[in-house]
């Protein structure tokens, strides 16, 4: 979501101090900016995983979280969010030229 950020035109240092590690407030911002595709399940992951990713643990591996989806299906959503990234960014790109 920081990518795409980046790409819109926001800064690292914006990034930096708005978001930090806060994958639920990174997602409500690439919502606000119009940013479509967002998968199904992404927001519950990310109010999961966003404290234990600021916090280092997810890192250390000192905690093992519950998902509220399978790991399988974990993994869905996250290549789908990729997915659809990279396609918001080339489908800007080219409008762009």
């Amino acid at each position: 979501m920081k990518a795409y950020l980046l790409h819109r035109g926001f800064s690292d240092d914006w990034n930096r101090v708005h978001l930090r590690h806060d994958l639920s407030r990174a997602l409500r911002c690439v919502r606000m900016i119009g940013f479509r595709g967002v998968p199904d399940g992404l927001a519950d992951l990310a109010a999961i995983l966003g404290p234990l990713y600021a916090s280092g643990a997810l890192r250390s591996g000192s905690v093992k979280p519950e998902l509220p989806l399978s790991p399988d299906a974990a993994d869905q959503v996250i290549c789908e969010l990729l997915d659809a990234v990279e396609t918001a960014m080339e489908t800007r790109h080219e409008a762009d030229q």
